[in-house]
């Protein structure tokens, strides 16, 4: 069993709902993306998402497109952020995951990134662009350096290739909440539960995380009620963007992130 996995039992068990919250690596700046590491630890959410900066991220929104602009012109590189993971994995208590596209893997060296992950700690790498039916020799490469490989499934997925990805998933299942990319939007709920549904009817017992378009409590409060968790991204780098520099700027984020992630 994972870490992934041995947190979702850990969750089950105190009757609890994992709350991940998404930060792109060396936003606003590579020295505060390691505070904000720090303090997002000390919250008490459950996993930490670090997204690896790519110049042509197809999946997201303007407000993390900006972001990882931001970040690359910081010198947010693959080796830079397995650099700050590694100075960061003693002082964390939190899950680690990696979100990435398929071509900085491929740049760096798909075993050597894997490796990599291993050593500074990662939990588990989700790759945007990578296509279940193509993943066979990277999840059996990921498997030897005990890394759980985590897939996407949107509202469009049909069942015949829901059931593969739900057969070859690790840790927990990204579930898209709405198509097009990522951004605060309105969650259409009644759909997003019938789909919640279809997976659990398919594997009762994987773990399913909803994202994308969340971006305050009370869409938490419902998604939670038929999901394993919620992740939340936008939202929380946009609330970077708008107040990294202001005084009180940690004790206010950690604040946010208590209030967002309250009583699940």
């Amino acid at each position: 069993m994972g870490r992934i996995e041995e947190k979702f039992c850990e969750l089950r068990k105190k009757k609890k709902k994992a709350f991940i919250i998404f930060v792109p690596f060396g936003f606003p700046t590579i020295g505060l993306f390691e505070k904000i590491i720090k303090i997002l630890d000390n919250t008490g959410i459950d996993f930490i998402e670090v997204g690896l900066p790519f110049s042509d991220p197809l999946a997201d929104g303007v407000i993390i497109q900006q972001a990882n602009q931001q970040a690359l012109k910081e010198g947010a590189t693959t080796q830079r952020l397995f650099s700050s993971l590694n100075k960061l994995r003693e002082h964390l208590e939190t899950p680690i995951i990696v979100l990435t596209y398929y071509n900085p893997v491929y740049v760096f060296g798909v075993r050597k990134f894997l490796e990599a992950c291993y050593r500074s700690g990662v939990s588990g790498v989700m790759i945007v662009d990578l296509p279940v039916e193509e993943a066979s020799s990277y999840i059996k490469e990921a498997k030897r350096y005990a890394l759980d490989t985590i897939f996407f499934i949107t509202p469009t997925t049909k069942l015949e290739r829901m059931k593969k990805i739900i057969s070859l998933s690790h840790g927990f299942i990204y579930y898209i909440s709405v198509t097009g990319i990522t951004g605060p939007k309105r969650i259409p709920l009644s759909e997003l539960f019938s789909q919640l549904k279809k997976i659990k009817q398919v594997r009762r017992n994987i773990n399913i995380c909803v994202g994308f378009g969340i971006y305050k409590k009370s869409q938490v409060q419902e998604i939670i009620k038929e999901s394993d968790g919620v992740i939340i991204g936008s939202a929380v780098v946009r609330y970077i963007k708008n107040n990294y520099f202001k005084k009180n700027f940690e004790r206010n984020f950690s604040s946010y992130i208590k209030k967002l992630c309250s009583k699940l």
